[in-house]
């Protein structure tokens, strides 16, 4: 839908026809009215997410109470809703302020309820108000005074949007469904795939202590709901692409939570649900779009969502004081490795040029998809700077004595030889003695075989 500026005379004026309509709906229903109306400043207030948050409060009530009649209406200023009802006042007016509160985006419903002789419930009548979504205060006082800036408004609006897009996506349709079963596949494949080296796989728990095959069981069975609901959330993005970004963030957070409770705090996939969660967002917004859904298309407009990310998550590492720097920004700082951002940003080369072509080639010689796996998994080893690695030990620990193994056993025939397969068994035991763990490999793999997938 195409939006558009409001003007103050377009406000002011809507607010006299909302008077009418209620007036003319109060005369049809005679019973409790309710109107619901969105506090939305700035001079946007319709669009496709405002509307489906006053639908959200309309579906509130109908859980409510039984609904004697209902209209609603689209307008440039802003989406509205009438509802009659035909209960006491006072009790309909307590559940649309628990409606307004229930969460941080419903600050944004303004929920009126005029009882069965007309009169507008308010609030105030037992001495309380609402407080302002900015600072918490009085909002009558913020708004008289003036205190925030548009700007500040407008910010913490879209932040409140953000909120209820995650929200909404508790709503599973079933492309959603599906995407999401791609990803979780893709995570059971990853970890079933034998011998990995230094990974936890069937036979071992790689060089790990904290964690074995049934934690990643446990971990992969927790996060299936958030798959669905980061491709849910692409599908109902009606926006560039790079504004969904927030809303998988949201819902990333509520994943890692998931994850932690089940393998009892132990961080299994936190990488993978951060890559996955973004691959399964994009595939989901572009089925929204109704555009082709690629291996291509997927990764290139990936690479768009996080377009900036090194710079704006990274770059103020270097003003931070030695003990404040995360792992990942030391190896910033003093390597300038920009880890799994900077391969996202470029849209994961090492996985469309490297490992899908792998994955394909070896499926095609007739390869099990086990034995695929652990071939594509050695030819990322052999192209990736893993920080999962470096964080344990130093970027030449990566980049030359992970990869020069790696080489080796891919040039003896890899899982297509006897002896390739003997001396991956062999380089698993020595990844765990040196205490070398591939994991951000292992979050590579995962992805290409939900790209493969698709």
């Amino acid at each position: 839908m195409k939006t558009r500026t409001v003007t103050l005379e377009e406000v002011l004026a809507a607010k006299d026809a909302r008077y009418h309509r209620q007036q003319m709906f109060k005369e049809k229903y005679q019973g409790t009215i309710i109107s619901i109306t969105l506090n939305v400043p700035g001079a946007v207030k319709d669009t496709p997410v405002l509307r489906r948050l006053r639908d959200y409060a309309v579906q509130e009530i109908k859980k409510k109470f039984e609904i004697l009649g209902e209209e609603q209406i689209n307008l440039a200023t802003g989406p509205e809703a009438l509802l009659g009802i035909n209960n006491e006042g006072w009790l309909v007016k307590k559940a649309a302020e628990k409606i307004e509160e229930a969460f941080g985006f419903s600050r944004l419903l303004d929920i009126d309820v005029f009882d069965q002789a007309g009169v507008l419930l308010s609030r105030r009548d037992e001495g309380k108000g609402r407080n302002c979504f900015v600072c918490g205060g009085e909002f009558v006082v913020c708004r008289r005074e003036g205190r925030h800036t548009m700007q500040d408004l407008l910010e913490v609006v879209e932040k409140l949007l953000q909120q209820f897009r995650a929200y909404e996506t508790r709503c599973i349709s079933p492309a959603a469904e599906k995407i999401g079963a791609l990803a979780v596949e893709a995570m059971l494949y990853e970890v079933t795939c034998t011998p990995s080296p230094g990974l936890v796989d069937r036979v071992n728990s790689g060089a790990h202590r904290d964690m074995d095959f049934y934690s990643f069981m446990a971990s992969s069975a927790s996060l299936g709901s958030y798959m669905n609901r980061c491709a849910q959330a692409g599908i109902f993005h009606d926006e560039a692409v790079e504004a969904l970004l927030p809303v998988l963030r949201i819902i990333g957070l509520e994943a890692e939570q998931a994850m932690l409770a089940a393998t009892g705090g132990v961080n299994t996939q936190k990488g993978l649900i951060f890559l996955l969660g973004i691959m399964t967002g994009v595939t989901g917004w572009l089925q929204g779009r109704s555009s082709p859904v690629t291996q291509g298309t997927v990764l290139e407009y990936a690479s768009q969502m996080v377009n900036g990310i090194v710079e704006k998550e990274l770059a103020g590492a270097v003003h931070k004081s030695r003990q404040e720097l995360t792992a990942g920004e030391r190896l910033y700082v003093n390597y300038g490795i920009t880890g799994i951002r900077g391969e996202l940003a470029e849209g994961l080369p090492s996985v469309r040029y490297k490992a899908l072509p792998a994955l394909r080639e070896a499926l095609d010689k007739g390869l099990s998809i086990n034995d695929a796996l652990v071939h594509t998994l050695l030819v990322l080893m052999t192209c990736v700077d893993d920080t999962t690695v470096m964080h344990r030990h130093d970027p030449d620990k990566m980049r030359v004595w992970v990869r020069e193994r790696a080489q080796m056993i891919i040039e003896a025939g890899g899982m297509e030889t006897e002896n390739g397969r003997h001396r991956c068994e062999v380089l698993d035991q020595e990844f765990i003695r040196e205490n070398v763990s591939p994991g951000g490999v292992a979050d590579l793999l995962a992805v290409t075989w939900f790209l493969h997938s698709l």
